[in-house]
């Protein structure tokens, strides 16, 4: 499943990031990488960004970032 498939109150882990090198240092220096627990705060309406936590903060990625994020054991 990818991240920019669930809805808001989604919690889920990370499993892989398919994204281009320069991208997932950025990822990675934010905090995301594989086997890290995120959820999902809120998904903009009409293809806005995806705002996410991470630890003790929150971020917002494109849906296209989201797209490339591959996660598991989802759960509400």
């Amino acid at each position: 499943m990818k991240l920019v498939e669930l809805e808001d109150g989604t919690v889920c882990r990370i499993k892989a990031l398919h994204v281009e090198p320069e991208l997932k240092k950025k990822l990675l220096e934010l905090g995301l990488f594989p086997g890290q627990i995120v959820s999902v705060v809120q998904k903009a309406p009409l293809g806005g960004p995806i705002k996410i936590k991470v630890r003790d903060y929150c971020l917002a990625l494109r849906p296209s970032e989201a797209e490339k994020i591959e996660v598991e054991n989802c759960h509400e």
